[in-house]
């Protein structure tokens, strides 16, 4: 019963950044951003990060030495990487053999040549891809100030003018992601790069599959993978759709305003209250925020009859 149009004639949060943008003004996204660091928030600086504690450290990947870990997933490894000839910096994603399953390994292919195909500057570049003695690696553009996960504070509410150019650059990548034939199925603050100029990069295709996938059954519905966090119901039983990024980036609006997540528990009791139950409006947390906005975002949000009915009772904004 959710809305599934919301935005998406346009972009993934068009109805969204336009309630919001009716409340409040919000400069240039730069300059928002230079505003709020000096004030408080989280900023990396652009120099390299000095060496952390690995096995691989040191080693030469193609044309590349690898400095230090970034970040580990499932089956793969992410390194701040050097070039031998030109001393800039890149991040190289390596596959590791030993944890990666044959679908892992198909899966990381399928990244490469996704990224390689895509051209938006709101999307992780993919520089090159190789093999080096058995392990497959990409090379993508460095995100030298981190990830949103890393630049927001973990707790209390954030003002609307701080999330709104995060919330505008983000559906502008969702859209162009969508317009492709792909659902990214893991859009999380995690995977949301910050550029050397404070632009948000989409990142980590790993899991995204195309719709034609879907369509035809392709899809694991054995295996739930993604952040439960932010999962739509349809990815929770294995269809996974365009809305369901969508839904993906309301309940990060949602917890951005709120300062929590939308639901709060194990992994399993999460899942089930995103099939269940309603969220909790936006203005019982906090009670400033415009209705125009938790109007939208909960629209973004129904999933179901009690929902639907739940949002029809709000007042209009």
């Amino acid at each position: 019963m959710r809305q599934l149009e919301w935005g998406m004639h346009q972009n993934g949060s068009y109805l969204l950044n336009k309630a919001i943008s009716k409340i409040h003004r919000v400069p240039a996204s730069k300059q928002a951003l230079e505003r709020e660091t000096s004030a408080g928030y989280v900023a990396q600086t652009d120099a390299a990060p000095a060496k952390g504690a690995s096995p691989l450290n040191g080693q030469q990947i193609g044309h590349y030495t690898l400095i230090r870990q970034l970040g580990q997933g499932g089956y793969a490894s992410v390194f701040l990487g050097e070039h031998h000839y030109l001393n800039t910096y890149v991040a190289l994603k390596l596959l590791n053999l030993y944890l990666a399953s044959e679908e892992d390994t198909k899966h990381f292919q399928l990244e490469a040549r996704i990224l390689a195909h895509l051209r938006h500057r709101n999307i992780v570049r993919l520089l090159d891809f190789g093999v080096e003695r058995g392990t497959p690696f990409l090379v993508m553009e460095y995100a030298s100030k981190g990830n949103l996960q890393q630049f927001l504070p973990h707790e209390g509410a954030l003002p609307v003018g701080i999330i709104l150019p995060f919330v505008t650059q983000m559906a502008s990548a969702l859209q162009y992601v969508h317009n492709h034939g792909l659902i990214h199925c893991d859009v999380k603050p995690e995977n949301m790069l910050l550029g050397p100029l404070n632009e948000l990069w989409l990142s980590d295709f790993g899991i995204a599959i195309t719709t034609t996938a879907v369509s035809n059954k392709e899809f694991n519905t054995h295996e739930l993978k993604g952040s439960v966090n932010y999962m739509a119901p349809e990815h929770i039983n294995g269809n996974p759709m365009p809305a369901s990024d969508q839904y993906a980036l309301a309940a990060m609006v949602y917890q951005w305003l709120c300062g929590r997540f939308l639901f709060q528990g194990t992994d399993m009791q999460v899942c089930l209250q995103h099939l269940s139950t309603p969220p909790i409006p936006l203005r019982d947390h906090v009670p400033s925020t415009p209705r125009a906005v938790e109007h939208v975002v909960l629209k973004a949000l129904v999933t179901h009859i009690s929902a639907l009915r739940m949002y029809r009772s709000l007042p209009l904004p």
